[in-house]
């Protein structure tokens, strides 16, 4: 879906959609302790997955600051 560095990325309809991809992303399964995940594994093992209105939404979430519930992890920019 992203590729690192990649700016924003058009829908189907030719709407852009967040590009979280400049950013470190981490899981984590109870929200106390976070691990890294690549773009890569995001790319292969969820946003082709997600539905377009589910990746729409997790990705607007995941750009405003909050944590994003998928299956047994909360997915989240990293805090600096």
């Amino acid at each position: 879906v992203f590729e690192k560095g990649g700016g924003m990325v058009e829908d189907k309809f030719h709407i852009e959609m967040e590009d979280i991809s400049r950013y470190p992303i981490e899981r984590s399964a109870d929200c106390s302790f976070w691990e890294e995940v690549s773009n890569e594994e995001l790319n292969e093992k969820i946003f082709k997955e997600l539905p377009e209105k589910n990746l729409k939404v997790f990705l607007g979430v995941m750009r405003n600051g909050s944590a994003f519930k998928h299956k047994d992890y909360f997915y989240r920019i990293k805090a600096t």
